[in-house]
């Protein structure tokens, strides 16, 4: 019965072992575009899953049309807590970049929903709601079903949200990225300075019901994936960061690990946006 409402699930959204399916509900017809930026555009939605209206950021490559939609290579970047969908084009040194890099860049508001399906707020079913904008701006922009076109990052909430979620879809990406990830998380008994108080409203109250969201339990998913880990030498997530690093070496995971200079900051999010999008590059572009 599980089974089989998972997979009702995930028919809704169109999405079934890493394909995107072009059904009626994840159809584009009822997106609204709205240009912000010179191929920068704003998409918005009814979503099914949240039942509100909801925006995404597309970044488009220079003559985008003329790419056959097999070789278009796409990077989702995921926002941290307390940002949002226009946090990093909104930023002029950032966005030039993302202008820059060839990919198809898709930059989904996630609220403070974490990305995750909320075993407390029923309705926040954030995991979905991302199957859901990640399907609809595919069939918007005719991306590639093929997952090894696809990369996914993101910082702060973001950077645990990117890898909860590849691990939970591990034929979707071929390479992840987290920035400042929350990668041991949600947990208590970190060192002092080393730790973040759980948002047990969206995680409930329950530390045995944690680990199933903790980045550490699902890692071994990443396998096949290439992982590039950002963190910095003063951020409060550098611990959470070490620890994921460690697992993935135990676990015999190939993957490169960074740290910055600065702390749980947005200067170090700018900084690490160049390592994320030549790392991509290069995975996306070798596949």
């Amino acid at each position: 019965m599980l089974l089989k409402r998972f997979m009702s699930s995930l028919m809704r959204v169109g999405l079934i072992v890493g394909v995107w399916l072009s059904v009626v509900d994840v159809s584009s017809a009822e997106l609204k575009t709205e240009e912000i930026f010179p191929r920068i555009e704003a998409v918005s939605f009814a979503s099914a899953s949240l039942k509100k209206r909801k925006r995404a950021v597309v970044v488009l490559p220079e003559a985008w049309r003329s790419i056959k939609p097999a070789d278009r290579r796409v990077l989702v970047i995921l926002h941290g807590r307390g940002r949002h969908e226009r946090s990093l084009v909104d930023d002029e040194a950032i966005r030039r970049q993302l202008l820059d890099s060839g990919l198809f860049v898709i930059l989904p508001d996630g609220d403070d929903g974490w990305y995750i399906n909320s075993p407390v707020r029923k309705q926040d079913v954030y995991e979905t709601y991302l199957e859901e904008v990640l399907s609809k701006v595919a069939i918007k922009y005719d991306l590639p079903e093929n997952g090894k076109q696809w990369a996914i990052a993101g910082w702060s909430m973001g950077g645990f949200g990117c890898v909860n979620f590849a691990e939970r879809h591990p034929d979707r990406f071929a390479a992840v990225s987290p920035i400042i990830g929350l990668l041991d998380f949600p947990r208590n008994g970190l060192p002092e300075g080393q730790s973040y108080k759980v948002p047990v409203e969206r995680f409930g109250t329950e530390e045995a019901e944690w680990a199933a969201f903790n980045p550490l339990t699902g890692a071994a998913q990443l396998k096949g994936m290439s992982v590039l880990i950002i963190t910095a030498d003063q951020a409060f997530d550098r611990t959470m960061n070490e620890h994921f690093r460690d697992r993935l070496t135990a676990l015999e995971l190939p993957h490169e690990y960074v740290e910055l200079k600065g702390g749980h900051t947005f200067p170090v999010v700018r900084a690490a946006i160049p390592l994320v999008l030549a790392f991509t590059q290069r995975v996306l572009t070798r596949n």
